[in-house]
């Protein structure tokens, strides 16, 4: 056998079959058609022929910028955008949140949290209070800047099926 046809077997010394060869040529084929057809090279993560992203990935990126425009550009992703969300799911579900409750929903670093906290304060979008019971412990919630902001945000979002 030829390392030719060594190589169509796998490195293998046998023979294929007619179907073996048959189901070899139609997947070369199969690849050559996605390639053609998108002009890209075919991947284990294409995209199946059922499915149509382009709606929801139109709708995340109007909802980023929808975000950056409501919070600005420091504001509207990453750990700052987690407390705000968690915060608001708390508003909304009227639960109270410590400092450790934040931190522990948002899986942030202790720090990370803490210095967002302290900046989103600033912006006066959270308010942080010391409980008069037990000192140890710090209350946060949004101020009413903050939960007008979710709820336009939420607001803008409602026809859309990508929410955050």
């Amino acid at each position: 056998m030829t390392n030719s046809q060594e190589e169509l077997n796998g490195g293998s010394s046998v023979t294929p079959t007619i179907g073996e060869l048959r189901s070899m040529v139609e997947g070369a084929a199969s690849h050559l058609r996605i390639v053609s057809a998108t002009g890209r090279e075919a991947t284990q993560h294409a995209i199946p022929d059922a499915f149509d992203f382009r709606l929801g990935v139109r709708s995340a990126r109007s909802l980023r910028k929808l975000r950056r425009t409501l919070f600005g550009n420091e504001i509207y992703s990453g750990p700052a955008w987690e407390i705000l969300l968690h915060l608001f799911e708390s508003y909304v579900l009227e639960r109270r949140d410590t400092v450790g409750n934040v931190t522990d929903g948002t899986e942030l670093p202790g720090a990370t949290s803490l210095r967002w906290m302290a900046r989103l304060e600033q912006e006066k979008l959270i308010r942080l209070r010391d409980d008069h019971l037990d000192r140890r412990r710090r209350w946060v919630e949004l101020t009413d800047a903050g939960v007008d902001l979710m709820t336009k945000y939420f607001s803008g979002v409602a026809p859309h099926p990508i929410a955050a």
